[in-house]
C-alpha cells in the first residue's frame, strides 16, 4: 500500500528514539506538518510495538538501537505484522554492514541525524508516497565498501544482462523509475519492463528486497568501473551542510 501527502489525506507517523532531545525535536518538526498525525513518541521497542498495534500507521521513524533491543530486529517484526507499514531508520551513525542489515529487515529509508530539516521532511514525503530514501553519504560508503570486496570475490553474474547491472545500483540508491530512465537515457516504460524481468530472475517482489540482495553481496558486487559516476560521487558534500539537525534538536530541548 502506498501513502501520499495531499490536502485530503493525513498520514500517521510514529517516532521512536532512545534520546529524549531527539524525540522532542522530531515531534516538534513533524507536528508542524498539516498532513501528518504524530502521536507522542516512544522511547523503547515495547512502547513502539504497542503503538503500532493500536493504530494504523503509515511510517515509523526510529533509531537503530534501544535499551530493550535492536531496532533492526524490531523493524523486521513490525513489518511482518503490518504489511502496509514503512520504516525509516534515523541514526547517529552507521556502517555499511548496519545499513545492509536495515535494508534486509525491510526498511526503505535510512538517514543520519546530521541531516538538514528540509531533507528530513523531503525524505518523509518520499516514503509516504511509496518511494525509498537513503542517506547519500552512507550509500556512497556502502558502494565503496562493495567495490573493495571485489579483490577476493570473483563470482560472475551470468543470469543478469549488462542493462540489469546498470539498473541495479540505481535502484539500490532509491531512485524512481523516472530517475533511472533519465540516468540511462531510456523510456520509463523500458525501465519498468527491465525491472519486471529483473524481479522475475531474482524471484523477488519488492524494490527493497532487490536493494538488500545487491548490497549484501548475495552474489558478486558489480565491478566498480561499471557503476555510474554520479553514484560513486554522491554524498561528497553532505558533511558540509549548513543546518545540523542533531544540534538543533538538542538546542530545542534545552530551551524547555
Amino acid at each position: 500500500m502506498k501513502y501520499t501527502l495531499s490536502q485530503n489525506a493525513r498520514s500517521t507517523v510514529l517516532i521512536a528514539d532512545r534520546e529524549l532531545p531527539i524525540r522532542v525535536g522530531l515531534l516538534t518538526i513533524l507536528a508542524d506538518e498539516p498532513n501528518l498525525i504524530v502521536p507522542p513518541p516512544a522511547s523503547t521497542i515495547s512502547e513502539l510495538t504497542a503503538m503500532a498495534n493500536q493504530q494504523r500507521s503509515a511510517l515509523i521513524v526510529m533509531d537503530t538501537q534501544f535499551a530493550d533491543g535492536s531496532g533492526v530486529d524490531a523493524c523486521r517484526g513490525l513489518l511482518s505484522r503490518h504489511p502496509g507499514l514503512r520504516v525509516m531508520f534515523f541514526a547517529n551513525h552507521a556502517t555499511p554492514q548496519h545499513f545492509m542489515q536495515a535494508i534486509d529487515a525491510g526498511a526503505t529509508g535510512f538517514l543520519l541525524k546530521h541531516v538538514a530539516r528540509t531533507e528530513l521532511l523531503g525524505s518523509i514525503r518520499l516514503m509516504l508516497a511509496g518511494q525509498s530514501s537513503f542517506d547519500p553519504a552512507l550509500m556512497s560508503a556502502t558502494l565503496k565498501w562493495m567495490g573493495e570486496q571485489q579483490r577476493w570475490l570473483a563470482l560472475p553474474l551470468p543470469h543478469l544482462s549488462p542493462r540489469h547491472q546498470q539498473i541495479l545500483p540505481l535502484l539500490s540508491e532509491g531512485l524512481t523509475n523516472k530517475e533511472i530512465s533519465t540516468q540511462l537515457n531510456l523510456s520509463e516504460k523500458t525501465i519498468k519492463n527491465y525491472l519486471a524481468d529483473l524481479f522475475d530472475r531474482l524471484q523477488m517482489s519488492r524494490r527493497a528486497q532487490v536493494a538488500a540482495w545487491f548490497i549484501s553481496r548475495s552474489v558478486q558486487p558489480l565491478p566498480i568501473h561499471d557503476l555510474p559516476g554520479s553514484i560513486l560521487k554522491v554524498g561528497t558534500h553532505t558533511r558540509n551542510r549548513a543546518f545540523n539537525i542533531k544540534e538543533s534538536l538538542h538546542a530545542h530541548h534545552s530551551s524547555h
